[in-house]
């Protein structure tokens, strides 16, 4: 039942996800390839849906209750663009979710998000959130993004407001026509290289079959970094690059696994694996 209170150790909110995963027995070894995840736990139904899966991580979007409307308000609300309104608040998802033994990954769908959706974690973590929670944006401000991009920066905020997360920034996939190329890797990392939490990179498969060659220098980045790859169900060549994707963790001598997620079924598991 996703109502019932689980009993948790102290777990840091900015701590190793898969660490997590080990401590709490839900994988055996410390290999991203076992973490499992819910795409758009927004509503209370897929909510509860989630909650009551075997799935280890709960990944959900935030935004305020009517987005750019007359009637905006500073109130998180779960819900992916178009939708600014929701039957969920983050208030209320939160209180779920921490009944559970499930990990979170928040995806903010506008800046007006994060400063409440943070103090409400604060809020949280004074009687232990007692899990990994990621931070993510489609974030990139850089001299190699179109100027007629809006940025989003959030990185300031987090650190004044709440900042034990785990960062894990994206690239808008206005961005991406001509796929990873070198200069959008180096601006990223750049951006978060005087940054001290961990950050894991969110990329997306078919983007990354195409350009692999622009990601080699975060092969190189910090040991802080590693990269997560969502697979959507329209990708093409999936076979193939989950078989190069395993040449190269073989070859690799620090293999450090994040999971796919899966946007194909919320409750599909995708035996996929990507390597830093």
């Amino acid at each position: 039942d996703a109502s019932v209170d689980m009993e948790m150790e102290p777990f840091p909110s900015d701590g190793d996800m898969l660490e997590f995963l080990l401590q709490i027995g839900e994988i055996q070894e410390k290999d991203g390839l076992y973490a499992t995840w819910y795409h758009a736990a927004n509503n209370k139904s897929e909510m509860n849906k989630a909650l009551n899966s075997d799935v280890m991580i709960l990944e959900a979007d935030v935004n305020v209750k009517g987005y750019n409307t007359a009637n905006e308000t500073n109130i998180p609300i779960m819900a992916h663009p178009p939708d600014i309104y929701s039957d969920n608040t983050l208030e209320v998802w939160l209180e779920a979710v921490l009944k559970s033994k499930k990990g979170i990954k928040l995806d903010f769908k506008s800046i007006n998000a994060v400063e409440p959706s943070l103090d409400l974690l604060r809020v949280k973590n004074q009687t232990g959130i007692n899990r990994p929670v990621w931070i993510n944006a489609d974030i990139l401000p850089g001299p190699n993004v179109p100027v007629f991009w809006p940025v989003i920066n959030a990185s300031e905020t987090i650190d004044q407001i709440f900042p034990y997360v785990t960062l894990a920034p994206g690239w808008p996939k206005e961005v991406l026509d001509e796929g990873y190329k070198p200069e959008l890797v180096v601006d990223m990392v750049q951006l978060f290289q005087g940054a001290w939490q961990d950050v894991s990179l969110q990329l997306h498969a078919e983007t990354l079959y195409r350009t692999v060659t622009g990601c080699r220098s975060l092969l190189h980045a910090q040991s802080r970094f590693s990269m997560t790859l969502e697979h959507r169900a329209e990708d093409r060549g999936l076979n193939t690059w989950t078989a190069s994707l395993k040449a190269i963790r073989a070859q690799n001598r620090h293999p450090y696994m994040v999971s796919f997620e899966s946007l194909e079924s919320s409750l599909q598991r995708i035996p996929l694996l990507l390597v830093l």
